[in-house]
């Protein structure tokens, strides 16, 4: 119980650290102009993945979702996430450590529908079109914005290859750079609908907007 309740105090805090960025620089497109008429927010969602036998470490990744909904029909939905290998939770002490391995958070831009839930008047149904827009800010090696793409954006997203020894990821120097349609179509999710609660600004944690 105790662990269980440091590694809540853990992600917390880190959250807290990552707080989501605000959705800012436009809607569906490449201009802003919406007012804002609700922000959501999704519970923490945490996952675990064990590497083992192939590499020797394993994963323990925190995310947590925002979606902000404009009176123009555009949403931006935010995703933060921030991964750790071999996190440790003293028994005795609030002690806790990891190696951090990545963080990131990614903005998606697009156009919505909604109307009010027959059932319930504190329910929103929404349904998020496939973005036209993403931004991306990753572990402190670099940013990309689909809307305004360099050959440095092109480079810096190219898929690392892997390290069949210490599972890293290696950077191909010679690969192709990537433009931003392929960035796009990598991390685009396709028509999603999601119930908000208008009275709980929340949502339920959605896998496909993993990010």
């Amino acid at each position: 119980m105790k662990k269980h309740m440091k590694l809540a105090t853990l992600f917390l805090t880190m959250a807290m650290a990552l707080s989501l960025a605000s959705c800012s620089g436009g809607g569906g497109g490449s201009s802003a102009g919406g007012k804002v008429t609700g922000v959501y927010l999704s519970p923490a969602n945490l996952s675990y993945q064990n590497m083992r036998p192939q590499y020797n470490y394993y994963l323990t990744t925190f995310t947590q979702q925002e979606i902000t909904l404009m009176d123009d029909n555009t949403y931006c939905l935010v995703v933060s996430a921030s991964t750790f290998s071999a996190l440790e939770l003293a028994e005795s002490t609030n002690d806790a450590k990891g190696n951090e391995r990545e963080n990131s958070i990614t903005k998606f831009y697009g156009t919505y529908t909604s109307q009010v839930n027959e059932l319930d008047e504190d329910l929103l149904d929404v349904t998020l079109a496939a973005p036209t827009r993403v931004v991306r800010s990753f572990d402190q090696l670099y940013w990309a914005d689909t809307d305004n793409w360099t050959d440095a954006m092109g480079k810096a997203v190219v898929p690392a290859e892997v390290d069949q020894t210490t599972g890293a990821p290696v950077a191909n120097p010679d690969a192709q750079p990537w433009t931003a349609q392929q960035f796009l179509e990598s991390v685009a999710f396709p028509e999603t609908s999601v119930q908000v609660n208008v009275k709980t600004s929340s949502f339920d944690y959605t896998a496909d907007f993993a990010g």
